[in-house]
């Protein structure tokens, strides 16, 4: 059976992300693995951050965890990992063998983008597998 692997940052935008990939995966017959990186913080964060990680690992297993309970009918793998979103999620989907990675944009634009980057644009440039990136449209959040 092929598994999409479905990669969240639990925005508000992060349900329809999730409901559009397990549509998919149920049209293909597929299991999910639904995954969220916790970020660790640099610099003077770093210990702070370091200490709150259990918390925020549990915090996040659980935020997926209600999203895996909205869609019973389907097989859903809950995956939890931290490190820098950009390169993780793709690590993550390539040692799952995921045959697809669903993610959402935010839409970034202009100075916003230069400055913090663009985690889909980075797992698009850098995935050996397909990915289907679904966008974010204000108009409809």
């Amino acid at each position: 059976m092929s598994d999409i692997m479905i990669a969240v940052d639990l925005s508000p935008f992060s349900e329809e992300v999730i409901r559009q990939g397990v549509t998919l995966a149920q049209r293909m017959n597929a299991s999910v693995t639904l995954f969220s990186v916790v970020e660790v913080g640099l610099g003077i964060a770093l210990a702070e951050t370091v200490a709150d990680l259990p918390a925020r690992i549990r915090e996040t297993e659980e935020s997926l965890a209600a999203f895996k309970n909205q869609h019973p009918g389907t097989d859903i793998n809950v995956v939890v990992a931290t490190g820098n979103p950009k390169v993780v999620t793709l690590e993550v989907a390539h040692e799952r063998n995921a045959a697809y990675l669903v993610v959402g944009t935010q839409g970034r634009t202009g100075l916003d983008h230069m400055l913090l980057g663009s985690t889909a644009e980075s797992i698009i440039r850098h995935a050996r597998i397909p990915v289907l990136v679904i966008p974010y449209n204000k108009a409809d959040h």
